[in-house]
């Protein structure tokens, strides 16, 4: 049962990603300007002055990494799920890991006044490098 449960979470969450891409720009860029003013209204409450230069590209690009940092932990826990080996489950890990990042910008240029930019494909992509690499110095300092 827990492995359909991952299985399904994967499923979601990749169609979750792509709807993303999918929004045209105008859609897109309100959303982070609302992430933006919750995030200044926060540092205001605490003290702290959140610059807003370039809060919305900053916010893109860490919904970015976020998302694929996300999409990491599923696909590892996926394998895990399944009971695949540590070095059978690496290169599945990390390819569909780039293949979702591919498709994900490939989605945005038929997205309204988006575009597809390859530091985005390695910026995704660097989100799921990332959470299996913490996985993998997580294993081997158990040992």
């Amino acid at each position: 049962m827990r492995r359909f449960v991952w299985l399904l979470l994967l499923i979601v969450f990749v169609a979750f990603i792509f709807y993303n891409s999918s929004m045209p720009a105008a859609e897109s860029h309100r959303a982070s300007e609302l992430v933006g003013s919750i995030l200044t209204g926060m540092g205001k409450w605490f003290g702290i002055d959140v610059p807003q230069q370039n809060l919305d590209y900053n916010i893109r690009k860490l919904a970015h990494f976020l998302e694929f940092a996300i999409l990491g932990v599923i696909l590892c826990n996926v394998y895990a799920a399944f009971g695949v080996s540590h070095r059978t489950a690496t290169g599945y890990i990390l390819f569909l890991g780039l293949a979702v990042a591919v498709s994900d910008e490939y989605i945005q240029l038929h997205a309204p006044g988006r575009s597809a930019l390859v530091t985005d494909v390695i910026l995704d992509f660097s989100g799921v490098f990332f959470i299996w690499l913490t996985r993998e110095v997580w294993s081997w300092a158990k040992r």
